[in-house]
Order: C-alpha cells, then structure tokens, then sequence
C-alpha cells in the first residue's frame, strides 16, 4: 500500500477533489446499473451510492484484505475479480471468488472488533466501493443500500441452510443422535462458532 492510505485502502477521492468525484461517479453508477443485484434500483439512489461509498482501485496482485486483521469495512466490487485464500505454501487453498455486483469482507457490517478469516487479492484490475457503518448510516433509505442488505440477509440465510444440511449428514454419517448431543466445557464459545460460521469478517 502507498502513503495515502485511510483506513486499510488507498483512497482515490479527497475532500479537495469534489469535482473529480462528480466526474467519476457516473461510470461507477452506470456499471452497477447494469448488474442484476441492482435491477430494481432507482438510478438517482445508485448515483447517490456512488457519492457516499469512498472507490478503490487494484492492480492485479494487490493485497486487498489479510487474514488475521482487524475487519472494519467490506468491499462492493464494481469490476474485476477479488480471490479469496485461507491458509499458505502447501496449506493454501482457494476459498472465494468475487465479481462485479458481489461484495467481499460483508461480515465486517454486522460484527465489529472482527477478524479478517481470509486474504483476498486483486485477481486481475479492479475497482470496488468500500462499504462502512458511515455509509449504512448515511443514508439508510437508499434503494440500492437496502438491496445490498436484502442481498446479504439471503446469503446468511443460505449458508445457515446449508450449514444444516452438512451438521444433518455429519449426525447421520456418524450414528450420533441430534437429541443427546453434549458439549464439553473446553469447547469453544457460540459467539466464536457464530464468528467462524460467518466468515470472522473476511
């Protein structure tokens, strides 16, 4: 990263740049207009979007998150492609890939003091809108926040389907009976499962 960073990106758009933003936001805007997440989207809330969401740019190779830091905001991918890995050398294995109209590190919205629980990299240039409480706060009515929200709430609830389905197998597959399942006392917290479950703020 360079030295004009704010927070954990570097930032393309300061104060002192108003009329650069104005310029800007209409390519973004007509970009996400496009995608199907936004299908139902009044233009003028996508535009309104694009003001208050900081862009951040990557070059293929860049390291956009790094497992194990603090999560404070996610990334809405605008173009290009963001991988997700866990684990290095010979343990390092692919775990997400993220395009244009998905959003990367969500997790961080709805826990704080999380953890990143993958590195993500810049598969190839790419531009995204960095995602913060600030923006959800903004401006809590705009249609296209709340189908980012909308579209959230459905991921989380299928992986809660799914995470069911692989408990129901796990059960079968090792005879143990759902109703008498104990827990020791040494095991980890529901707070950490949930952490673990969600993705810790990737």
């Amino acid at each position: 990263m360079k030295s004009d960073e704010m927070g954990s990106f570097p930032v393309l758009v300061s104060s002192l740049e108003s009329q650069k933003l104005r310029i800007s936001v209409a390519p973004d805007a007509e970009k996400l207009a496009k995608l199907f997440l936004f299908r139902r989207v009044n233009p003028k809330d996508i535009a309104e979007l694009c003001r208050i969401a900081r862009p951040v740019a990557f070059q293929q190779g860049d390291e956009v998150f790094l497992q194990g830091e603090e999560a404070n905001c996610a990334l809405l991918v605008v173009e290009g492609r963001l991988v997700a890995h866990v684990g290095s050398g010979a343990e390092k294995r692919e775990v997400g890939d993220s395009r244009a109209g998905e959003i990367v590190g969500e997790t961080a919205l709805f826990s704080r003091s999380g953890k990143r629980s993958a590195t993500v990299l810049a598969a190839e240039k790419s531009r995204c809108l960095i995602l913060d409480e600030e923006v959800l706060l903004t401006s809590p009515y705009n249609e296209a926040l709340v189908a980012i929200e909308s579209h959230l709430l459905g991921s989380i609830a299928r992986r809660i389907r799914s995470s069911g389905r692989v408990i129901q197998r796990v059960w079968k597959e090792s005879g143990t009976d759902a109703g008498r399942l104990t827990v020791e006392k040494d095991s980890v917290s529901l707070r950490d499962r949930l952490a673990g479950f969600f993705g810790g703020g990737r």
